[in-house]
């Protein structure tokens, strides 16, 4: 199946949430999973629910800049001259929702995880069930992952399986295999049509076969649906620059605006860093005059601060999961 596989790869490189326990009491219980790899990219996020709202996370200092892996992604976008206390403005009100938006794609990305390793162990055939795609939502303390199936005739998807998440574990589950199926809800339908909407765009990963794709829920009934195509890793220690997306997509379904986050594909090699403080990671990105939400989920997949070189003339900008800023050489 091509969304689970896709989401697999992200736990085998590493965006895993670090286990599946159930809390105390009567949960849903899921079959353990094998042995895995020592885990790296989320373990910060401890609280799954406050990144899917956009909650701004605490300052930490950034890291200082030391020698890594480069790469460009491609060519560089026009540079607006503004007075400096305004671009200082504009930069810090930039790094805020960079930050908040990398650690929403990551808080997605952990929940379809989790959602993925528990459907899988209580759908034996996702593809004869027919799930063709998965959202995630918050809903009070949880965050829900439905995974759907197209509906008949035009109808609406249906829900084949839901899952809720509390603190990163499984705590309640509804398999949809036999009988009628619910239908999403309009907010969930259109989340699903905002990330089907995006099939048909001109755009191919960097590595793999499919996209790792996270659907941004809507700030209200009527707002657009940001859907990020981002490439997956093919390999362990080795991280895709490039090849992934943004598309924003308006109420009426049509796609309104689509940029690539880094176009040209590239390979961040990743070292192994045991008993260690992860060392920052340097890397050029001459398109973008400032870090984006891209660099902060990379810097929480690698579990690495970075070093962005960012723009022409070039700045340097230290990136954590928690907050972005200027460095010096």
């Amino acid at each position: 199946m091509r969304l689970t596989t896709a989401l697999l790869g992200l736990a085998a490189a590493g965006l895993a949430p670090a286990a599946l326990a159930q809390d105390n009491g009567q949960p849903a219980q899921t079959p353990a999973p094998a042995p895995a790899q020592p885990q790296r990219g989320l373990s910060g996020l401890e609280n799954t629910v406050s990144q899917l709202q956009d909650n701004p996370p605490p300052a930490a200092e950034a890291p200082a800049a030391t020698p890594a892996p480069t790469a460009s992604p491609g060519p560089a976008r026009p540079r607006t001259i503004v007075p400096r206390e305004l671009q200082a403005e504009q930069d810090h009100a930039h790094f805020e929702a960079a930050v908040q938006r990398g650690r929403l794609l990551a808080a997605i990305a952990q929940a379809g995880q989790i959602g993925t390793q528990d459907m899988l162990a209580h759908v034996s055939d996702p593809n004869s069930a027919g799930i063709t795609g998965w959202l995630a939502l918050p809903e009070a303390n949880a965050v829900n992952v439905v995974f759907y199936a197209a509906g008949a005739n035009g109808a609406p998807p249906t829900a084949v399986y839901r899952v809720s998440i509390v603190g990163g574990r499984v705590t309640e589950r509804h398999t949809f295999l036999t009988g009628t199926r619910p239908p999403l809800g309009p907010h969930e339908a259109r989340m699903a049509a905002a990330r089907a909407a995006t099939d048909a765009l001109d755009h191919h990963p960097c590595g793999g076969e499919d996209f790792n794709v996270f659907v941004v829920p809507p700030a209200g009934p009527d707002a657009p649906i940001d859907v990020y195509q981002l490439s997956p890793q093919t390999a362990r220690g080795h991280f895709p620059l490039g090849g992934h997306f943004k598309s924003t997509i308006a109420r009426d379904g049509s796609v309104v605006a689509s940029t690539a986050l880094a176009a040209t594909c590239g390979d961040l090699a990743v070292p192994e860093a045991a008993g260690a403080q992860a060392g920052p990671l340097r890397i050029t990105d001459a398109a973008d005059p400032l870090p984006t939400e891209l660099h902060v989920f990379m810097a929480m997949w690698t579990n690495h601060p970075l070093i962005v070189a960012a723009g022409e003339p070039r700045r340097l900008f230290g990136v954590t999961s928690e907050e972005i800023r200027p460095v010096r050489e």
